[in-house]
């Protein structure tokens, strides 16, 4: 059995899918997040609005915590996007997922701040 992985390409759609109007981190920190962000945003955009969304003091403590660690590898990404890199770049980009995966479940598993 293989398993598929994702293309870079790939994980940056699914980093935008959290951040899309219907994705599942705008509706999380709705009204008080920032909102969504452009289908074509880029890489500091995505780190820019994970990083506003941890800020918006609706998600559970561990969710803003790991939403921080997604936006700081999305920046790091984006540091290496014009380089000749491409493993560096992957990796940062798995790194964000990976912990944009995490904040996800954090969020499933804990309670919202009190309001």
């Amino acid at each position: 059995m293989s398993i598929a992985r994702l293309s870079a390409p790939e994980i940056v759609n699914e980093l935008l899918s959290a951040l899309a109007d219907d994705g599942w981190l705008t509706t999380s920190t709705a009204p008080a997040g920032p909102g969504p962000i452009s289908a074509s945003a880029g890489l500091g955009e995505i780190a820019q609005a994970f990083h506003a969304h941890s800020c918006a003091g609706v998600l559970p403590p561990v969710a803003s915590r790991e939403l921080e660690r997604a936006a700081d590898a999305a920046d790091q990404a984006q540091a290496l996007e014009n380089t000749d890199d491409p493993v560096a770049l992957y990796g940062a980009l798995g790194t964000s997922l990976a912990y944009l995966v995490q904040a996800r479940g954090a969020c499933h598993d804990s309670p919202k701040p009190p309001s």
